[in-house]
């Protein structure tokens, strides 16, 4: 009677201990499957990124090539402007060439006596302050300083001192 008791003791236990192995089972499949769905979750997640990042890439490629094309415009503005400066720098030295010129020609004039008249006035001298004044700096250079500032980011992009050797 004894061993019957403790058999069905045991066979209770047992079967205690059966429903609660099978109820962390049920668990257990419970978080595979959870476990599962996030797994699928992120890398959807993951191929969204990825798709992001190309969208980025491909954004930046077209930026650097439009930047490209802005140096390319810019320098040749620079070149117009420099050659410009330069036209201007040799009509000046023609215009004070031929005002002396003139002023040679004055004195050579008044060294003629016609005939009791007055020898010719001159016209007043222009100003030589202009030939000796700095050049402006280029238009060109300046704008692309603004460009640079306008792209300027916090350490991503590159400064308007850089702008040389994009």
């Amino acid at each position: 009677r004894e061993l019957a008791q403790r058999s069905a003791k045991a066979a209770k236990e047992i079967k205690e201990l059966i429903n609660a192995s099978n109820g962390h089972v049920k668990s257990g499949v419970a978080l595979v499957g959870e476990t599962g769905k996030a797994l699928k979750e992120i890398a959807e997640q993951v191929q969204q990124v990825d798709g992001n990042v190309g969208a980025i890439v491909g954004a930046s490629q077209e930026q650097a090539t439009g930047l490209k094309e802005i140096n390319t415009a810019v320098n040749r503005m620079d070149q117009g402007t420099q050659q410009n400066a330069a036209m201007v720098e040799e009509a000046t030295a023609a215009s004070h060439n031929l005002a002396k010129e003139a002023d040679a020609l004055f004195q050579l004039l008044g060294q003629f006596n016609i005939g009791g008249a007055v020898a010719p006035k001159r016209a007043s001298q222009p100003a030589a302050a202009a030939s000796h004044a700095q050049p402006a700096p280029s238009p060109a250079r300046q704008m692309i300083a603004k460009v640079g500032k306008s792209f300027q980011t916090n350490g991503n992009a590159a400064l308007a001192g850089d702008w040389e050797e994009f």
